[in-house]
C-alpha cells in the first residue's frame, strides 16, 4: 500500500509537470531552459516596438488634433458668413417692405389722378380736349428746352 501511495505521488508530480509544460506551450511562455540573452533581446524588441507604436499613435493624435482645429476654424468662419448673410437678408427684407408700401401709396395717388383727369375729360368738350392737349404739349416743349438748353 505504501508503494501505491508513493507511486501515486510520483505520477502526480509528473502529471503536474506535464500540465505546466502544456500551459507554457499554450501561452507561449518561455521555457525555463531558454537562455536569458534571448529573453533580453525579445524584451528589448518588444519595448522598442511598443515605444515606436506609442510614438506613432501620439503623432497620429497630434495630426488629428490639428485637423480638428482647422475644421473648427472653418466652421467658425462659415458660421460668421451665415450670420452676415442673415443680417443682410433681414435688411433687404425691410427695404422691400418699405418699397412695397411706397408702391401701394404711389398706386393709390396715380389712381386718384387718373380719376380726376377722366372727370375733367368728361366735362370738357372735344374742342376743349384738343386745346388741353395742345397746351400740355406746349408746356412739355417749354420744359424740355428749359432743362436741356440751359
Amino acid at each position: 500500500m505504501k508503494k501505491a501511495v508513493e507511486s501515486g505521488k510520483g505520477s502526480s508530480t509528473t502529471s503536474h509537470a506535464s500540465v505546466n509544460g502544456m500551459r507554457r506551450e499554450l501561452m507561449r511562455l518561455p521555457n525555463s531552459h531558454q537562455t536569458d540573452s534571448s529573453n533580453q533581446y525579445a524584451a528589448r524588441d518588444n519595448d522598442d516596438f511598443i515605444l515606436s507604436e506609442s510614438d506613432r499613435q501620439t503623432l497620429l493624435i497630434k495630426r488629428q488634433d490639428e485637423e480638428l482645429d482647422e475644421l473648427s476654424e472653418s466652421v467658425r468662419r462659415i458660421g460668421g458668413v451665415g450670420l452676415t448673410i442673415h443680417d443682410e437678408l433681414t435688411a433687404q427684407e425691410k427695404i422691400l417692405d418699405e418699397l412695397g408700401s411706397e408702391m401701394d401709396s404711389t398706386t393709390n395717388r396715380l389712381d386718384f389722378v387718373q380719376k380726376k383727369v377722366a372727370m375733367v375729360m368728361k366735362k370738357a368738350s372735344a374742342k376743349g380736349q384738343i386745346m388741353m392737349i395742345l397746351g400740355l404739349l406746349a408746356l412739355f416743349i417749354f420744359l424740355f428746352i428749359l432743362v436741356f438748353f440751359t
